[in-house]
């Protein structure tokens, strides 16, 4: 067992290690692999463990990497936690892209934000009140620049939407998209406690109550 999990370790330092000679661009496809296994499997293994339950060490058992090679590749549960995250944000904004929404469908844009797996949507949370404990400087820095994107995407939105007369003139937009960020959350929070709460229905309520009065 033990060699088996040293031939393990090895191969992921070999995985990687930065990439040598003219036109190396950091690490070898593998290890990129791997990293985003891992990212990926975490979220299915929080989902079943919860926050105080996933240690690095429960996560790489239940994913088949030994604690040792789990840390090559992130130092703590918080780093790794945040990362994915980061990642899910990405993919959320790569799909918002692609998607051939309306510049002007501000809800529509940010209705990933509040949706997705249900195990995703309570790590952010979890990742949220951890981040209000003192020392938890890490946690607190990522989450107040990435409500600082989030606001920022959606007053763009809202100045678009505004732009084309869907949302009514005389309004603070920047506190409309601080307003549509919490009732993102608030509405996710509650869905996560009862699956019977509509988030799309609430997004669509909150689009009405910004819609000129005369439209």
């Amino acid at each position: 067992m033990q060699s088996k999990q040293a031939g393990e370790e090895r191969a992921d330092a070999v995985s990687t290690a930065p990439a040598k000679g003219p036109g190396s661009r950091g690490r070898y496809p593998k290890g990129v692999m791997r990293r985003q296994q891992i990212i990926d499997r975490t979220i299915e293994v929080f989902a079943q463990l919860g926050l105080e339950g996933t240690s690095l060490r429960a996560i790489g058992e239940a994913i088949g990497v030994s604690h040792a090679a789990l840390r090559r590749y992130f130092e703590t549960r918080e780093e790794l936690f945040l990362e994915i995250l980061r990642e899910k944000d990405r993919q959320a904004l790569i799909d918002a892209r692609e998607s051939g929404r309306p510049s002007t469908d501000f809800a529509g844009h940010l209705d990933s934000y509040a949706s997705g797996a249900p195990g995703l949507m309570s790590l952010r949370h979890s990742m949220v009140a951890r981040a209000l404990e003192p020392g938890n400087e890490f946690s607190r820095t990522f989450f107040v620049e990435r409500y600082e994107h989030l606001r920022a995407d959606a007053l763009e939105i809202l100045r678009l939407a505004q732009g084309a007369g869907l949302v009514r003139e005389g309004i603070s937009l920047e506190s409309a998209s601080a307003l549509l960020i919490a009732a993102m959350d608030g509405l996710s929070t509650q869905w996560l406690l009862d699956p019977k709460v509509d988030l799309h229905a609430g997004m669509l309520l909150y689009e009405q109550l910004l819609r000129p009065v005369h439209s």
